[in-house]
């Protein structure tokens, strides 16, 4: 188990920066910037792992200057919600892979949209990450046993978010701008504040892109699938499901104000400030966090070893991202962060001595990491040989993928809870010379 009092240092810290970056402020903020017209009805549609916390901030909003809203739908991960006002619905999808669950909430939104929203009305959407995978359905002819397929296949590629997202968005029936459509057809007038989960903010990867319609043509597809993760069943199935997603037609996206009030770099920031108030002093990297998460956890290792110094006062790292994990079909339940986490402790248990001192804290933003009951975990020099300890083989655990395993061993997880936003992983990072 990490040393507890620098765990419970990041545990705070982590905590502290997770509080600063609720989606409140910023929702009132971008609302107070740009109103929505008196004299129309509102609708407010809350999609995503931040759904509950961006819909009560838009609520109070409105209560706040005498609008009532006319209705809306609250899509997240939580299954329990509290008594929202009439016209409202809620409900729950699944993450991260869509199924049943997914598939009723598509099913709700179509409902809402044909024959709720009118002409001349106006609707906010409120857009958070684990949207694609919440309102997860079928586009076109594709069926939903194939959809899961291909989200399956995804999510297992290794492929980075953007590229991922690229393919997703087109086999999705809400994403590459369809709900943006459905609702320009309906009339309405439509903004969307975003809370990005993607490194970059890039739109068109946030929530496989609702409201905005990015087409990528034969060749940009292929390039994309040639991805040496994929099987050649997988690849013959993605292609097949494009062609069979395209079948509901052409579409007619028009721009809609997208204002992004969240994202992994405020996050970071977030952090700092919080070691701030601890009297640390912190580096947040200009490192994006992407590609293999084994890759990413051993170069942070690397890093902190190399500034780390014999002498002087505690500091504190960041960095923050999202790495992938390129996986089996048996592979067991696991998460980026804990296999970047893993990989950290194995680099700092190679290191000897020069590994003692330095603490790592890799998790979610959302208070999830991956298909587990963790956030991710906390590590230290010692991680790997707890492992040991405990009787297992960490570097077995960590060739099949089961990195979760081998922490949960060595008492080094991070229960997951639900943080109300989402905005990627973040790593933080405690180097303290007196524990050498």
């Amino acid at each position: 188990m990490p040393d507890s009092t620098a765990r419970q240092r990041l545990e705070t810290i982590y905590r502290s920066a997770i509080d600063a970056i609720q989606p409140a402020r910023a929702v009132h903020a971008a609302l107070d910037d740009a109103p929505p017209d008196a004299g129309a009805p509102l609708h407010l549609l809350a999609l995503g792992k931040a759904a509950r916390t961006m819909l009560d901030a838009a609520l109070a909003w409105c209560d706040g200057r005498g609008i009532r809203a006319a209705g809306g739908l609250c899509i997240s991960h939580e299954r329990d919600h509290v008594m929202l006002p009439a016209g409202f619905g809620a409900t729950h999808g699944d993450h991260p892979l869509p199924h049943d669950a997914s598939a009723r909430a598509a099913a709700l939104l179509a409902g809402y949209v044909r024959h709720r929203v009118c002409a001349g009305e106006r609707v906010v959407v409120l857009l958070s990450g684990g949207t694609s995978a919440l309102i997860g359905a079928p586009a076109g002819d594709l069926t939903p046993d194939d959809y899961r397929a291909c989200c399956t296949a995804l999510l297992r590629s290794g492929l980075d978010i953007h590229a991922h997202n690229a393919i997703r968005r087109q086999l999705s029936r809400w994403g590459d701008g369809r709900l943006g459509a459905a609702l320009h057809a309906a009339g309405a007038s439509v903004t969307v504040l975003a809370i990005s989960d993607v490194p970059g903010d890039a739109l068109a990867s946030i929530g496989s892109a609702p409201c905005v319609q990015t087409p990528m043509d034969a060749a940009a597809t292929t390039a994309l699938l040639a991805t040496p993760s994929l099987r050649e069943t997988e690849r013959t199935l993605l292609h097949d499901a494009l062609r069979l997603a395209g079948a509901e037609g052409a579409r007619h996206v028009p721009p809609i104000l997208h204002r992004l009030i969240g994202s992994n770099r405020r996050a970071c920031e977030a952090l700092a400030s919080a070691a701030a108030a601890q009297g640390l002093a912190s580096t947040v990297s200009p490192i994006t966090l992407e590609g293999d998460a084994y890759a990413c956890g051993t170069m942070i290792a690397g890093a902190l070893l190399a500034a780390s110094r014999p002498s002087g006062g505690p500091s504190l790292w960041c960095w923050g991202g999202e790495p992938v994990v390129s996986l089996p079909p048996d592979a067991p339940p696991g998460g980026r962060m804990q296999a970047l986490a893993l990989a950290a402790a194995r680099a700092l248990h190679d290191a000897g001595g020069r590994g003692r001192g330095i603490t790592i804290l890799a998790a979610g933003t959302d208070g999830r990491d991956g298909a587990t009951d963790a956030a991710g975990a906390v590590i230290d020099g010692r991680t790997w040989q707890a492992v040991i300890d405990a009787g297992a083989d960490p570097a077995a655990l960590q060739a099949a993928h089961d990195s979760h395993a081998a922490l949960r061993r060595a008492g080094a997880l991070v229960p997951a809870f639900v943080s109300g936003t989402n905005v990627n992983d973040v790593v933080v990072a405690l180097v303290d010379p007196e524990i050498r």
